[in-house]
């Protein structure tokens, strides 16, 4: 019997597993939650062995700090991340933290429930997409990071950087060099395009 638990900030999801799985004889949902928070006391309480994951929690990519923190559990449940997103650095982030698999939220409920099947028997469930592909997709900016660029996109200058993230100019230059520099963008502008081409700044998904 394959114990499961599904995080995800719109209820449908959850109830449309549920629903799919309802007869199953090899699958029992044993907990559901809306926020990364609820996640560690859940996984605690019904022990799962898989645990299907939104992407997007709480207005951010929570997804990924539920990733990290279930996957250093002894013992740790696989973990299949479900998302709208389907941006290479994306898949990245969840390939090289430990995700089983990342599938569609566009997928039929019927195919969410293969992939839970199968990582739960040990397999992988990514998109059609080569190793190669994952490698070269762009690494995800860290947090910090992250706030540098969302107040850039917004027209910040470097002093309201600096002021808005209480870090000193020089150190909003050191990051843009090193940012420029990773993505190999020439301009601020491209950086923001970037950040906005790959999902980093975010919509709900």
């Amino acid at each position: 019997m394959i114990r499961l638990v599904v995080v995800d900030d719109h209820p449908a999801i959850a109830t449309a597993i549920g629903a799919a799985i309802a007869k199953r004889s090899d699958l029992v949902l044993v907990g559901t939650a809306t926020s990364a928070e609820e996640v560690p006391g859940l996984v605690a309480t019904t022990r799962p062995d898989v645990v299907v994951c939104d992407l997007w929690l709480d207005g951010r990519p929570a997804g990924l700090d539920v990733l990290a923190a279930l996957v250093d559990l002894r013992p740790s449940p696989k973990v299949l991340v479900l998302s709208g997103f389907e941006q290479p650095s994306f898949l990245r982030a969840a390939f090289e933290g430990g995700a089983a698999g990342y599938v569609s939220k566009a997928s039929p409920v019927e195919d969410i429930v293969e992939a839970i099947i199968a990582v739960a028997a040990g397999a992988s469930r990514f998109p059609d997409v080569t190793l190669r592909a994952l490698r070269e997709a762009p690494r995800r900016p860290s947090a910090r990071e992250l706030e540098a660029i969302r107040l850039l996109a917004r027209g910040a200058s470097n002093d309201e950087i600096a002021t808005g993230l209480h870090i000193s100019v020089k150190t909003v230059e050191s990051h843009l060099r090193r940012l420029f520099g990773r993505y190999g963008v020439l301009s601020r502008t491209e950086l923001a395009m970037l950040a906005v081409r790959e999902g980093w700044l975010g919509a709900e998904g």
